[in-house]
């Protein structure tokens, strides 16, 4: 059980590093800390569950049990984490003043990363690729996630990626 632990520890850590605007997913003992979401976060909740019933074609997708708030991140460098804990419980921790100094794509992105996470069961996903002088990152999964310009502007071919694992819509977008 201590190799498990260490091994999933390592993993975490290397697969996230340590980056400013990164997004986490950790494995905690114990139980999860909130019973339901923060009322700032439910418009970013249905959103995800609308955009999932339509991708998915699963029309009574929800995104279950699994709270989302504001609080310690347990790292200074991570402003979001879906957490996952020993009994099998899992929420999501958003770091508020991240939250306060940004804007509503980046708050529509971080929930939709850490709902990969925590819902969809998605890894990190730091494809990124080179066009001309812009760099574009290929999933909402990228630890460092996309500019809002970026997002909004490729949205459903962002979400395509998001829900169906298919890159072929954001490489059409970005002339790949």
């Amino acid at each position: 059980m201590r190799i498990l632990t260490l091994l999933t520890f390592m993993l975490t850590f290397v697969s996230c590093g340590v980056q400013v605007n990164s997004k986490h997913a950790q494995y905690l003992e114990g139980t999860k800390q909130y019973a339901v979401s923060a009322s700032e976060f439910q418009p970013y909740i249905t959103s995800f569950e609308k955009n999932a019933a339509q991708n998915l074609n699963e029309p009574d997708f929800t995104v279950g049990d699994i709270p989302i708030n504001f609080g310690d991140t347990t790292t200074e460098d991570y402003d979001g984490v879906c957490n996952t804990y020993s009994d099998g419980t899992k929420e999501i921790l958003i770091k508020k003043s991240w939250w306060e100094s940004t804007d509503d794509t980046q708050r529509e992105i971080m929930i939709y990363h850490e709902l990969g996470h925590c819902r969809l069961g998605r890894d990190h996903d730091d494809e990124r690729r080179v066009v001309g002088t812009h760099t574009y990152k290929m999933s909402v999964m990228n630890p460092i996630i996309p500019t809002s310009q970026d997002y909004s502007a490729q949205k459903n071919a962002y979400l395509t990626e998001l829900y169906l694992y298919d890159k072929s819509a954001l490489s059409s977008a970005f002339g790949i």
